[in-house]
């Protein structure tokens, strides 16, 4: 597995990406990134990659099955 690291270059590719916000109070979430740079908030809000602030991990290899 590779190694992540936080970077505030938008993710470029479909798929599961951590995120954290800029300021301390915002805790990192778990986020996918569809094929036309698009995601979901948790509250159900969807929003364009490119309009986001922060920084972004990823992206996430699924678990493989045993």
């Amino acid at each position: 597995m590779s190694k992540l690291v936080w970077s505030t270059d938008k993710p470029k590719q479909a798929g599961w990406y951590w995120w954290r916000g800029l300021g301390e109070d915002t805790d990192p979430l778990i986020l996918f990134v569809d094929q036309v740079g698009y995601f979901q908030w948790p509250d159900g809000a969807s929003q364009e990659v490119g309009l986001t602030k922060g920084e972004w991990a990823g992206p996430i290899a699924p678990p493989e099955e045993e």
